[in-house]
């Protein structure tokens, strides 16, 4: 299935029913009176976010999502049966928007929990039948109502992929190797630059049943933040993340100014958004199994002299990536515990 992380749709809750125009015509009652019954109302229109589904792909697929008009009132006193909801299934971490004629947008929903769900279309009431406009003057009624009409709207989704941790580099920095290193995930590896095309996400699972989710993204070069490369298409996905893991290539290092590059990814991160910048980050140096023992060890000293604690890592061989993983789960763990704590404050 293909990756696409926005889409525009069209939705609609379901009409309501006519009421019923109708007379009792038992035998032995000569002079029956009214007995329309009322029209079912029409199905809701609801968003539930699911994760079963990873991508907005389907819904560019088809773009038109209609719920069941209520049935008609029946004489007899017999109402007319409500429609059935309608739910559409949505990743989780699917932001809806509103678009209205003149292009401005509102956002009506943030699915961020399994099964959360929204209505989004509320379908329109039945009509009422000609036995709610019996009177002492008007005992043979011939009117009723209409159903009411449901609503409709024109929807943009955006997915953000909801992760506790996003990996962030440059190009063929090896993150894909990473991942596919610490957890299940599958992603292409290959040789060259913008290897990873889509966010790939990876989940780690400790002895006690805590998962830990990782969103790597396509790698970032300088003014992404501008448009160019691949990865600021791709930035939204770590917003909501924790924290962020940074990891630059030893093989790209220069031993004059060897953080460098980590430097343009702060820059660019500030220019595409200035929170996104502000979150705790983990400096990592992949391919390290390129240098020698000389080279790596310059380059300890200069991250010692910075006062800079970078981890320094081969994730191929895994050499210094059981280190990192403690700390990212002694960081997730204690994040944890701080947002349980806020809660219980604010609860108490």
């Amino acid at each position: 299935m293909k990756f696409f992380d926005e889409a525009t749709i069209t939705v609609r809750s379901g009409k309501g029913g006519n009421g019923c125009v109708a007379f009792r015509r038992e035998r032995y009652i000569p002079k029956g009176g009214p007995c329309g019954g009322d029209g079912g109302k029409g199905g809701d229109l609801i968003l539930r976010g699911s994760s079963d589904l990873l991508s907005l792909y389907d819904f560019r697929l088809k773009r038109v999502y209609d719920a069941r008009n209520g049935m008609q009132g029946q004489g007899s006193d017999k109402y007319g049966k409500a429609a059935d909801d309608t739910i559409l299934d949505l990743p989780i971490g699917t932001l809806v928007y509103e678009v209205y004629e003149d292009g401005s947008e509102k956002l009506l929903a943030d699915l961020t929990k399994e099964g959360k769900q929204v209505v989004i279309c509320k379908g329109g009431d039945g009509g009422r039948g000609n036995i709610h406009f019996k009177s002492s003057v008007n005992q043979t009624p011939r009117q009723s109502e209409d159903g009411f009409p449901g609503e409709e709207k024109r929807l943009r989704l955006q997915l953000k992929i909801i992760a506790d941790i996003g990996l962030l580099g440059l190009p063929n920095a090896g993150k894909s190797t990473f991942i596919s290193k610490i957890s299940a995930a599958k992603p292409k590896i290959a040789a060259y630059p913008f290897t990873t095309l889509v966010p790939n996400l990876g989940v780690i699972e400790d002895y006690m049943g805590n998962k830990l989710i990782i969103a790597d993204i396509p790698g970032l070069i300088e003014g992404a933040s501008t448009g160019l490369g691949l990865g600021h298409r791709f930035l939204k996905h770590v917003e909501r993340t924790r924290f962020l893991v940074h990891i630059l290539s030893a093989a790209d290092l220069s031993l004059d100014d060897p953080f460098e590059g980590f430097n343009m990814l702060d820059e660019e991160l500030r220019i595409y958004d200035k929170e996104l910048a502000e979150k705790t980050q983990l400096r990592v140096i992949n391919k390290i199994d390129l240098l020698s023992e000389e080279d790596l060890a310059t380059l300890k000293e200069k991250a010692k002299e910075a006062n800079d604690n970078i981890y320094f890592i081969s994730a191929l061989h895994k050499d210094g990536v059981d280190l990192l993983l403690k700390d990212m789960w002694d960081r997730f763990n204690t994040m944890n515990q701080e947002e349980k704590d806020e809660q219980d404050e604010q609860q108490a």
